[in-house]
């Protein structure tokens, strides 16, 4: 077995890493000095000679991680923070059972976060490198004493595990600026040392669950900690729940550029909250302490937030906090809008007219127009579009049919197609990844959704892992069934990627009976058993004609059929609860250079994640009535980095700011004031 020497020496590697070790104590085979007086190097205060951590943060150390460290069975620490470390977190370093600080922020790692062993993990910081995929689905599990995670600015998918919640005394989780998607999840608020809560800037969808301020556990009711609660630039809607004014340690609320309706609560509108917003501001300006929270809709403003520019139109801008300018649009912008967003790879079928500005847009190949010239159908079925759907499509006031199947269409399903008058809405055979915005799914009259009384997600598209000939559920039975393909994580799949088909399941739960499944088994094996009848008696037939020296006919020869499998008669009847697998540091936008509880440094200067696309709303209150009734560490130390004052580092956001002008507004009647919740199930 290799020695400990020897095991530590393996971070050396290359030239750069021999002349990186000669400016240091030891780092070098046959060294004068035992290991344990190496630079960075600790051991055990009991024996004096077994490692237990090696701390190496910004000192210039460009390697990759070694597996060989997996064999350090009593590391305690391994801190290489702002270094030049690429590769892999490998596997055996994850096992490692006595491991309570793992710090690689601020590198150039890649691939994905895999599973940790150690039961004493305390930090994990792998914030700001390259990692990609999912997070284990039990992250939290064994994790009991974490008090800080951090992965911030990745390339991060699939969705926030409900496991988080078993990391009862964490402090700090901090997943911003990644692609999740899905939702938040609801028991959050039951970590009651939770102070800094930073998932800003992915794909999250749904409403900001209530259980965030009022804990499902009634003994941690009115005990959270939460300071900083960081949610803004993500697609998040429904309405601002009044329940986050009980958090009354609540110092920062950042909930701007998201898809939320309504109005602020008024107790959330006190000076204390987001009070930076206004440092710098004159005394005598009229303050209005909602609008440091999100800017009334109708309104944007350069971040969400005061002060906030009113809107000439309030149909384009019907959300809380927009960001950026304010949106007029016509139906011609929003056509360039769609064809400049569908053509990432160059003109599709058909699309030659679309860039030319002397043709009139209802002569557009694929779109109609009424005799007002106003566009009510676009049909685009396998032109080749290659890109992404646009928001703006949404907000064609007219639009009733909507056809962009067989295209190869990624990104995610726009939010504000709850806008448009849709009753035909068709995205199949794409690559759209997601969820269905749930407030399409409560919109009647698409594609039949709620005609019937049951309003359901698949009649606008089969879920990620299921498919249907039509990618979708339809009145005449066509139901979405389960793929056994892992890869099949796109809505709206027409066929399985590997052509494997699971057994259906029961809808309804039912084991009463026969089950569907065992319909579809029975069904099979009665077709199967009447083929193979059926050509057993040709055949004595045939031979029967050939002993008495009849001729056979050719065409009485067998055709080849496709066996069709009976499909699941249930009505699925329910909202996806965001389960699928598959979405410059906010720090700077902000006006800090560092997040409280976190290890944000600004001047490593990694390239963002691509920008997300909106995807997933929920309703106002009164559409959903109408369907309802019917930080640093160093040298691995142990501090308080994870506990720090959220108040130290936070800079004047509006210093610089000339306050813009007020521009009259129309009323959009679209608005609630009163909250909205919305119990969605879960589908395993």
């Amino acid at each position: 077995m290799p020695s400990q020497e020897e095991l530590v020496l393996s971070l050396v590697q290359g030239e750069g890493g021999k002349e990186w070790a000669s400016r240091r104590t030891g780092w070098e085979p046959g060294a004068s000095e035992p290991v344990c007086d190496w630079d960075g190097i600790e051991c055990d205060n009991d024996d004096k000679k077994t490692v237990v951590s090696i701390s190496l943060p910004s000192s210039d150390l460009s390697t990759t991680i070694p597996s060989q460290l997996g064999q350090l069975k009593s590391l305690q620490t391994l801190n290489l923070r702002e270094n030049i470390v690429w590769g892999f977190i490998p596997t055996a370093v994850a096992a490692l059972t006595e491991l309570e600080i793992f710090d690689v922020a601020q590198n150039r790692l890649t691939g994905s976060i895999p599973r940790f062993s150690s039961t004493v993990l305390r930090k994990f910081d792998a914030s700001r490198n390259m990692l990609t995929g999912s997070l284990p689905s039990d992250v939290g599990a064994s994790h009991q004493l974490m008090t800080l995670y951090d992965a911030m600015y990745n390339s991060l998918t699939g969705t926030i595990p409900k496991s988080f919640k078993e990391m009862r005394n964490l402090v700090t989780l901090s997943l911003s600026e990644n692609g999740f998607s899905g939702t938040i999840p609801p028991n959050l608020g039951d970590l009651r040392q939770l102070k800094y809560l930073y998932l800003d800037n992915n794909n999250l969808v749904g409403v900001i669950p209530p259980n965030v301020a009022r804990p499902d556990d009634p003994s941690a009711k009115g005990s959270s900690m939460l300071s900083e609660v960081w949610f803004h630039e993500n697609m998040l809607s429904g309405t601002i729940p009044a329940a986050l004014a009980d958090l009354d340690k609540l110092v920062n609320l950042y909930i701007d550029g998201n898809k939320f309706t309504g109005t602020i609560p008024n107790a959330l509108c006190r000076p204390t909250l987001n009070a930076d917003f206004f440092e710098g501001v004159p005394d005598d300006t009229d303050r209005n302490y909602c609008d440091s929270v999100a800017c009334p809709a109708n309104t944007a403003a350069f971040e969400g937030v005061f002060p906030c520019t009113k809107c000439e139109s309030s149909y384009d801008n019907p959300y809380l906090g927009r960001t950026g300018e304010c949106i007029n649009l016509n139906q011609r912008i929003i056509l360039d809008k769609f064809y400049e967003s569908t053509s990432q790879s160059g003109p599709w079928k058909g699309s030659s007219n679309w860039d030319d500005e002397d043709t009139f847009l209802c002569d557009f190949s694929g779109v109609t127009c009424d005799s007002n010239s106003n566009v009510i159908r676009i049909e685009l079925k396998g032109r080749g579009l290659k890109g992404t759907i646009p928001e703006e499509i949404g907000f064609l006031s007219f639009l009733e049919v909507l056809d962009l199947s067989d295209n190869h269409l990624s990104g995610f399903l726009p939010s504000d197609l709850r806008w448009a008058p849709l009753r035909h809405l068709d995205v199949s055979g794409n690559h759209i990844k997601g969820i269905v915005p749930p407030m399409l799914c409560l919109k009647g009259g698409v594609n039949g959704n709620g005609d019937n009384g049951d309003y359901n997600c698949e009649r606008i598209a089969c879920p990620a892992a299921t498919f249907s000939p039509t990618g979708r559920e339809s009145s005449s039975g066509e139901m979405c069934m389960p793929c056994m393909d892992n890869n099949a994580n796109m809505l709206g799949m027409k066929t399985c990627e590997a052509l494997a088909i699971a057994k259906p399941f029961d809808a309804r739960g039912s084991d009463s009976g026969i089950s569907v499944s065992g319909l579809v088994g029975l069904t099979v094996s009665v077709v199967v058993f009447f083929i193979a009848a059926t050509f057993f008696v040709a055949l004595r037939m045939n031979k029967r004609r050939r002993l008495r020296g009849e001729e056979v006919p050719q065409e009485e020869m067998m055709d080849d059929k496709h066996v069709g499998i009976e499909r699941n008669p249930a009505a699925v009847s329910s909202l996806p609860y965001a389960d699928e697998e598959d979405y410059e540091q906010v720090g700077h936008r902000r006006g800090r250079t560092n997040l409280p509880g976190s290890s944000y440094r600004t001047h490593v200067n990694m390239p963002p994640p691509d920008d997300p696309l909106y995807a997933g709303t929920f309703p106002d209150e009164e559409e959903y009535d109408s369907v309802a009734s019917g930080g640093s560490r160093s040298n691995g130390s142990s501090g308080d980095d994870a506990d720090r004052s959220p108040l130290g580092d936070n800079n004047s956001k509006n210093g610089s700011w000339e306050y813009p002008d007020k521009i009259g507004v129309r009323d959009s009647g679209r608005e609630s004031s009163k909250e909205v919740w919305l119990d969605v199930p879960k589908i395993e």
